[in-house]
């Protein structure tokens, strides 16, 4: 499924705050500089941290700050320092100070983003043991519920999610991902009652009207569907899930023009996209516009529609051809009607087939 779902993001600081660049060699404000860094001074928060780190003069718990405070700094530069260097850093950290409660917390989020969700857990269970404020809790039970759902335990993840929101109502991370787990779960009323709360406080939300388009869908409300796409779509004109759902909705509604043109803008948005070119050859088909529909397959997709029919055929064959044989086992007005209506509807998809077919030995000819 083309889902919108995605990791919330919680990094934990320890106090930071503007100040001037720090450079040259260790000075007795290196300490200062670098625990009241900003990310506008980055690059001179991470030299002067490192300048007290190396110096040799802190220990235990200010060593800790130091590599925690550095690490976060890391965050501020490049992903792949945020993954890595960051990592490391917070690891040190709680190796000084074990009840490092933001390195705990911060370090869980990157054990998630990395995918391994047992240590995620396990860092958040550790710096609930150390005693976490009430933001801190919040951001624990969002890392612990992310990794409980991304391990398919949705119960534990709502669980977290819940506490989260009874320490802030208005936490819209924690909402939208409690509302993908009871959507996983298929609780399509209590996951759309939690979109509807991330959308009363945030209206230009995008994402929560997106995941909201899903769980009508899968009610099979399709104006819903279409309203939520589109509204998603005017806060994000190149929301190309977005598109695809409601070209989907559209096409499940016989407006096959509309669903063409949706169609039409995920391709523009990605030339690549194949459920797009697909989508749209089938409206294309439904139109009776088979050059359309060939243009949209490449040849293997087409061979195997045909394939499809012919052996539709063949079963249809069968059963009627059984039917005029077994009279005994077979006859019966139902049957016979059954057998009637599936050659009509044969004959058609034949005949819109065998257009097909001729598309292809043209344009493999020409």
């Amino acid at each position: 499924m083309r889902t919108g779902i995605s990791a919330p993001v919680w990094l934990v600081a320890l106090a930071l705050s503007a100040a001037a660049a720090v450079s040259g060699p260790a000075i007795a404000d290196d300490q200062q500089a670098c625990l009241k860094g900003s990310k506008e001074t980055a690059t001179a928060t991470i030299a002067a941290c490192t300048r007290a780190i190396e110096s040799g003069d802190y220990k235990a718990q200010d060593l800790s700050a130091l590599y925690h405070t550095r690490g976060y700094a890391w965050s501020w530069t490049s992903l792949a320092d945020r993954v890595d260097r960051s990592f490391k850093d917070y690891t040190e950290a709680i190796r000084l100070e074990p009840k490092a409660l933001s390195s705990l917390l911060n370090r869980s989020h990157i054990y998630n983003q990395r995918h391994d969700y047992d240590r995620a857990i396990a860092d958040t269970n550790q710096a609930f043991e150390g005693g976490l404020s009430d933001y801190g809790k919040q951001v624990g039970y969002g890392e612990r519920g992310y990794a409980y759902q991304a391990k398919g335990d949705n119960d534990r993840a709502i669980d977290d999610y819940t506490d989260s929101i009874q320490l802030n109502a208005n936490n819209y991370v924690a909402l939208i991902t409690r509302g993908n787990a009871y959507f996983a779960k298929g609780d399509l009323d209590r996951a759309i009652a939690d979109y509807d709360r991330v959308i009363a406080l945030y209206p230009k939300y995008a994402l929560a009207y997106y995941n909201r388009c899903l769980a009508y869908r899968e009610k099979g409300d399709l104006d819903r569907t279409i309203a939520d796409c589109s509204q998603a779509i005017a806060l994000f004109p190149q929301y190309r899930d977005a598109y695809y759902y409601r070209g989907y909705a559209y096409q499940a509604k016989g407006e096959l023009d509309r669903a063409i043109a949706d169609y039409d803008q995920m391709i523009a948005l990605d030339p690549n996209d194949r459920n797009a070119y697909s989508n749209r050859a089938m409206a294309y088909l439904s139109k009776g516009d088979f050059r359309g529909a060939v243009a949209d397959l490449d040849l293997g997709q087409a061979l195997s529609w045909l394939a499809a029919a012919a052996f539709l055929a063949a079963v249809t064959w069968l059963c009627c051809r059984r039917d005029a044989e077994t009279p005994g086992r077979w006859s019966g007005p139902t049957i016979a009607q059954m057998c009637e209506n599936e050659l009509v509807e044969s004959k058609r998809r034949n005949a819109a087939l065998e257009g097909i077919a001729a598309a292809l030995e043209k344009r493999s000819s020409g």
